[in-house]
């Protein structure tokens, strides 16, 4: 599933891309994508407009257009936002064609088909994600180790790793940056937050960030299906030290085996030997 790297990463090359551009049509090859929106509506209310502004909260990107209107778009587990030579042909996994001005499409693909597409009045952008309820934004100045450990405390009674993919306590992380960061600040994933000190959830504070940059730096994860806007895989894979290592010597270097077991559904890594 894309996380926030992946999708930080597809906005930052859409952002140098697409504003100013317009749209001058739209194909919807699969309806549900856009659902409750029907194809003919959904096309009336982009066709035409220029994109302003690229943004994400969470793993939502926001691509804002001149005519008061923004696209929100969730890519779930396999989505992909694509830009395409104009005319190119869609594929199997094509749910949706915007054809830019200029020479280019931006495709919309989905292998499982849970992502969507959704549009909003640009003003009402506040209301929808307060509603929504996610929490801090783990690269944002205001995210201190402070905040972290008001959200943790919240919660003692919850294992350190899912309330960590938990969406309300911090926005964008997912399965594989919990593991990256719990890897890197020396904690069980197993672990229950009434067990962590301040200075141990301090130190995962800025293992989260780390993990998030790092992998933003090489363009995302492609663990599955990931590809950024231009159809390339990330390169943060191969750099991972936790996150599908399971049966590998810790990249610490201390002698520990990387293990892998299911905690909450999804498959987690650790060191046996460094993390407590």
């Amino acid at each position: 599933m894309p996380e926030l790297p992946e999708v930080e990463t597809i906005r930052r090359q859409l952002s140098r891309e697409l504003p100013g551009k317009r749209i001058l049509n739209v194909q919807v090859l699969y309806s549900k994508a856009i659902k409750p929106l029907t194809p003919s509506r959904f096309a009336k209310m982009v066709k035409g407009a220029k994109f302003v502004k690229i943004s994400r909260r969470a793993k939502v990107l926001r691509l804002e257009l001149a005519n008061g209107r923004t696209m929100l778009v969730h890519l779930k587990m396999t989505g992909r936002l694509l830009l395409q030579k104009r005319g190119a042909a869609p594929r199997k996994e094509t749910e949706a064609i915007f054809e830019l001005s200029g020479r280019r499409a931006l495709f919309y693909d989905d292998l499982r088909r849970f992502g969507w597409i959704r549009v909003i009045k640009t003003a009402e952008l506040g209301a929808y994600f307060e509603k929504q309820g996610y929490g801090p934004e783990p690269l944002a100045a205001s995210f201190t180790p402070k905040t972290l450990i008001a959200c943790l405390r919240a919660h003692s009674g919850k294992r350190i790793k899912p309330l960590l993919m938990d969406q309300t306590c911090i926005a964008g992380v997912g399965n594989i940056y919990a593991d990256e960061s719990l890897w890197d600040a020396g904690i069980l994933p197993t672990r229950r937050v009434a067990d962590l000190t301040d200075q141990e959830i301090i130190k995962l504070h800025g293992a989260v960030r780390r993990a998030l940059e790092k992998a933003i730096r090489n363009r995302g994860t492609s663990a599955d299906s990931y590809l950024d806007a231009f159809g390339r895989e990330g390169t943060n894979f191969p750099r991972l030290n936790a996150y599908g290592q399971a049966g590998t010597r810790c990249k610490r270097g201390d002698g520990g085996i990387i293990k892998k077991t299911k905690l909450g559904g999804r498959g987690t890594h650790w060191c046996l030997k460094h993390q407590k």
